[in-house]
């Protein structure tokens, strides 16, 4: 009822009912782009609270805490077995520094409200129906620096979008991958700054 597949030298056991890439090769090229948008700026990321919300098993906050000095991850996603699967994960690479919740990240935003102000970079990688407006506004209330959002549904990236920038933030990078050849989809990897 489990695989395990690697990752940029990480390994993650994934339990079926869990959110994972479908393929591999194009997702470590899509995690490095994304990896490399939130460590752009390291000052916002080490030794500080970085947000991976929808975060599922946790690998992209796995991957940045891998590659950081001592950056603290809390990964927060719905479905619970990811999130069980993300605390093996850690532990299996060896990962200190990352705390998993199983909640809605809207849910989890307004009980935790002491991360009002203290978060400089959030890593945001929604499923295809992109961020309810509501959870959205709670995500923007933490009045992060940087956001790095990850979408395979550029509609509901740009409409996500929107909200974002009437509430100051400009999109600085984007990039493309192609993790679904021959078809009409795409990922997109957008790097946002206040």
């Amino acid at each position: 009822d489990k695989i395990i597949e690697e990752l940029l030298g990480l390994n993650f056991e994934i339990s079926m009912k869990s959110f994972f890439q479908t393929n591999p090769k194009c997702a470590e090229k899509l995690y490095t782009k994304v990896v490399d948008y939130v460590l752009e700026n390291k000052e916002a990321v080490d030794n500080t609270v970085v947000m991976d919300l929808f975060c599922g098993t946790g690998t992209i906050g796995q991957i940045v805490a891998s590659k950081s000095d001592n950056a603290k991850i809390i990964g927060v996603d719905i479905v619970a077995s990811a999130i069980e699967d993300a605390k093996e994960n850690a532990k299996r690479n060896n990962i200190e520094g990352l705390k998993f919740y199983a909640a809605d990240v809207g849910k989890f935003l307004t009980n935790h409200p002491q991360y009002k102000g203290t978060i400089k970079t959030i890593i945001l990688d929604p499923a295809r129906a992109g961020i309810m407006p509501k959870t959205l506004k709670k995500i923007i209330d933490l009045g992060a620096d940087r956001m790095v959002y990850v979408s395979c549904n550029p509609a509901t990236q740009a409409r996500d979008t929107e909200l974002l920038m009437e509430h100051g933030y400009q999109i600085k990078k984007m990039s493309l991958v192609d993790q679904f050849p021959h078809t009409a989809h795409i990922e997109t990897v957008v790097l946002f700054e206040k």
